[in-house]
């Protein structure tokens, strides 16, 4: 089970699902939904949970996003550079989301 498929993410970005993006997005939300995977119970993997999808989809989106930016990084309308992407705040931002369902046994130690 994914929490994310790559169909949903083109449907989401709103671009086509075929051709040589169809490896490349399925990736991504592989990768999203690995993520979010190990950070909860495995009955919220189990459930899928409309929170958890979320979480998944904002993350696949930053994924994706990082690839195909310049440098991974995001670029504001006046060309100047935000933050690398791909950084801890990958999962920070979507955090809120995801307390319900978290893994604690992760967070010892």
């Amino acid at each position: 089970m994914a929490l994310v498929t790559g169909e949903q993410l083109a449907e989401n970005l709103d671009i086509e699902y075929d051709g040589a993006a169809v490896a490349t997005l399925d990736q991504v939300a592989d990768a999203a939904s690995l993520l979010i995977g190990y950070l909860i119970t495995e009955t919220a993997l189990d459930d899928e949970p409309s929170p958890c999808k979320e979480a998944a989809m904002s993350v696949a989106v930053e994924m994706f996003q990082a690839r195909s930016s310049a440098g991974g990084e995001a670029v504001s309308m006046d060309f100047t550079p935000g933050p690398y992407r791909l950084s801890v705040w990958l999962t920070r931002r979507v955090m809120g989301v995801l307390a319900p369902y978290l893994d604690m046994k992760g967070l010892v130690g």
